[in-house]
């Protein structure tokens, strides 16, 4: 692992506090003490987290129906959405975040170091963009030192995205590393436009706003490793052995909202606009989530690969024998790598 990357991941993070807030459930579940179909306890407290962005948007729409609210009312649930997936991280390894969502790289880092989660479910599969405003910028070569590159963290999905793409293009993978500035997506939209950051390396709908208002996009995720998952949902295996019935409603939940999307994006649209509160209209939900970037899709993808970059330059010192290991039940049902 580079000194720079070692330096960055030690000193830069997000610090979580999580306040739980009960929400109300509004129809009749399972009573005190009886017992769910399976035959396990429902929990008495989850705390699920996720990042800002569409790619979460089957999450969301969970959240947003209250699914897991109607069939678990005994169960105080809170939802909190967080800057980065090494903030859902710290959060799960402080046992105060019990099912997170975030990119396969923070995941990954945090499996190499003990973390004892697993995937429940791939959400999405996105081509990330790097966009620029300045024109003088056609390529990472144009990246002087002092040009700053926003994203949401040093082990984030878009750093390792960019690191492949730097020795593919450089022959480095760590030639940008001093150009990294960590900023939240909405926050890295702004500086950007401002000319505060010369790249932003985001996600979607960010990306999208940016080409809109005049941003370049000078590379893409695709190119570098493929269709991969972008976002998954990550749990403690303490809590899936404990709570599979809520596991699996989850997931069965994610499931219906996946297919919401793909079949009934109107729909869908309309849940995510009332989530996101007026700040954008259930129309720009369908034209962003429609969008040929996105895929939704609970099939993993690209997290052997991914996993064999990362060892390569240091950010990993193990990799899975195979992807199975890294999943649990659901997932491995459907298969994945």
């Amino acid at each position: 692992m580079t000194k720079v990357f070692r330096r960055w991941f030690m000193t830069i993070g997000v610090i979580v506090v999580i306040v739980p807030v009960a929400l109300i459930a509004v129809s009749c579940a399972n009573r005190p003490g009886e017992r769910t179909q399976a035959g396990s306890q429902p929990p008495e407290k989850v705390v699920i987290t996720y990042q800002p962005g569409i790619g979460y948007a089957n999450l969301v729409i969970v959240k947003q129906q209250k699914t897991l609210e109607k069939q678990f009312l005994n169960t105080q649930i809170t939802w909190k959405t967080l800057s980065s997936g090494s903030a859902v991280r710290d959060g799960m390894v402080a046992k105060q975040v019990q099912v997170g969502a975030g990119g396969i790289s923070p995941f990954l880092v945090g499996w190499d170091r003990g973390v004892k989660w697993k995937i429940l479910a791939a959400l999405s599969r996105i081509n990330i963009w790097l966009v620029v405003k300045n024109p003088q910028i056609k390529s990472l070569a144009d990246f002087k030192p002092g040009m700053k590159i926003g994203l949401p963290a040093p082990d984030s999905e878009q750093a390792l995205i960019l690191r492949r793409a730097a020795q593919k293009q450089l022959g480095n993978p760590n030639a940008l590393d001093n150009n990294l500035q960590a900023i939240a997506h909405p926050l890295g939209v702004q500086a950007l436009l401002q000319g505060q950051i010369a790249g932003h390396f985001t996600n979607v709908p960010f990306q999208f706003q940016e080409v809109e208002q005049g941003g370049k996009v000078i590379l893409k995720s695709n190119d570098v490793f493929g269709p991969s998952t972008s976002s998954s949902v990550y749990m403690l295996e303490d809590f899936y052995n404990q709570y599979p019935d809520f596991a699996n409603a989850l997931y069965n939940a994610l499931s219906d909202a996946t297919k919401l999307l793909n079949e009934n994006p109107d729909e869908a649209a309309k849940l995510l606009a009332q989530d996101a509160g007026g700040k954008a209209t259930a129309e720009q939900f369908k034209k962003w989530i429609t969008n040929d970037a996105i895929k939704y899709n609970l099939v993993p993808k690209g997290f052997l690969e991914q996993a064999k970059f990362m060892r390569e330059i240091g950010m990993i010192s193990r990799t899975p024998e195979s992807a199975q290991e890294l999943f649990l039940p659901p997932v491995q049902n459907v298969g994945g790598d």
